[in-house]
């Protein structure tokens, strides 16, 4: 059941964190981006190359992304301003910040993956985020296509 309930490619996180520990206090596309990044390179499946799975997550992830943006431009997000840093909200749900979160990834997953745990954050079912969260997820979506692009080549 280990391989159902704690699978290794959600759970081997250099600083021990397990991604749902991360991504239940995100709102469902960006929680789903973030899923797709944190196992990216870490999952295998049959008859895929390890970079052509890892090409696929990080499609996904952008998949999800896009998602939410269109969400937003068609039925207006309700954001409210963090009063404070992104990290410092995540640091009081979960007990980790954005950097213990990123630290062992790839540079360009690293910055996808913080630009989007900037991004809607929800505290007793508001969501929240930094003034600039249109600029996290297109930092998100860049820092991805290059990740993507360096794996194609």
């Amino acid at each position: 059941m280990e391989h159902v309930n704690h699978p290794k490619h959600y759970n081997s996180h250099p600083n021990g964190i397990e991604c749902i520990e991360i991504i239940r206090h995100y709102v469902c596309d960006i929680a789903n981006a973030i899923k797709y990044l944190w196992r990216a390179g870490l999952k295998s499946e049959l008859g895929m190359e390890d970079a052509e799975k890892e090409i696929e997550d990080m499609k996904k992830a952008l998949w999800y992304i896009e998602d939410y943006r269109t969400l937003c431009r068609n039925k207006g997000c309700q954001h409210r301003p963090l009063g404070c840093a992104a990290g410092v909200v995540l640091l009081k749900l979960t007990g980790h910040d954005i950097g213990d979160v990123v630290i062992g990834y790839e540079k360009n997953v690293a910055i996808a993956i913080g630009g989007l745990l900037r991004v809607g954050i929800i505290s007793e079912h508001t969501v929240y985020a930094v003034e600039d969260w249109e600029y996290w997820l297109n930092e998100a979506t860049e820092a991805i296509r290059q990740r993507i692009a360096n794996l194609e080549h």
